[in-house]
């Protein structure tokens, strides 16, 4: 599975529907793969609506579809970590102009920059939650 931003740009990944997600919920909770046939299972749309949502996320490059007898093995590209950080960070840098970790903070904060002891919190933080 790959988990870096520029996968997510190589990939050219298109935002999902809510339908979309909720199908795609379930292939990222299988990261080894899932089933047309298991996935058909959770959902009450009609055969061919669920195979329509599946093959517009494959579409949209988010997994990688191999045939398995009569069904598809669906597997994720990326996490869904990366794919929500993706388009959070778009969001950003459109709407907001803000193009780092740094000036995410300051944002918030409500500011353009941080002070020096500022972003030596925000660092020592990072750390903290790196190593839990």
């Amino acid at each position: 599975m790959k988990n870096s931003q520029n996968d997510v740009e190589t990939l050219g990944i298109k935002k999902l529907s809510n339908t979309e997600m909720e199908f795609m919920d379930v292939i990222w909770a299988h990261p080894e793969g899932i089933t047309s046939e298991e996935i058909y299972a959770r959902f009450p749309q009609a055969l061919g609506t669920k195979s329509t949502i599946l093959h517009r996320i494959a579409g949209k490059g988010l997994v990688d579809v191999v045939r398995s007898g009569k069904h598809h093995l669906y597997v994720p590209k990326i996490t869904k970590e990366t794919y929500i950080s993706s388009f959070f960070m778009e969001k950003m840098k459109k709407e907001f102009s803000i193009t780092s970790f740094e000036g995410m903070v300051a944002a918030f904060c409500g500011r353009t920059k941080l002070k020096p002891e500022e972003k030596d919190r925000v660092q020592q933080l990072l750390e903290e939650l790196k190593n839990e």
